[in-house]
């Protein structure tokens, strides 16, 4: 198209081509209307759940990190030497953000449960105490 032509259109369109620095009309027309087909298609797939972002990665990370050394799984002198296998680990896959939420469920029942062993051990050595 023209210069004056070109003055008039309201959108323009570049095509990216492999081999010819230009197509004619009639092909451009075809590839446009082509591109607005497809995009008003109901997509074939459903849409992929959202993936975690780092802020909710590293939430995660730090709560595993907090269970696993308050449960004795991690060495509280050097808890970041199994954190790195754990995050390796885990970062196999991207994890969406359902998952990171489900891990931290986890952490947080483990966590629950802790205190309540903690608690009754408390309570059971208070009675001793008292029955001394």
């Amino acid at each position: 198209m023209s210069n004056e032509q070109l003055r008039y259109c309201h959108k323009i369109v570049t095509i990216n081509t492999a081999y010819f620095s230009s197509l004619n009309l009639a092909h451009a027309v075809m590839i446009v209307c082509y591109e607005i087909f497809m995009a008003s298609r109901d997509p074939d797939t459903p849409s992929l759940p959202r993936l975690a972002n780092s802020f909710e990665l590293e939430g995660m990370y730090g709560h595993l990190r907090d269970v696993l050394m308050k449960i004795g799984f991690i060495n509280p002198q050097n808890p970041e030497h199994w954190m790195m296998n754990i995050r390796r680990f885990l970062s196999r896959l991207p994890l969406r953000a359902r998952e990171v939420k489900i891990i931290r469920g986890v952490c947080r029942q483990l966590d629950w449960y802790t205190e309540q062993v903690e608690k009754r051990a408390k309570e059971k050595t208070g009675s001793e105490d008292m029955t001394l």
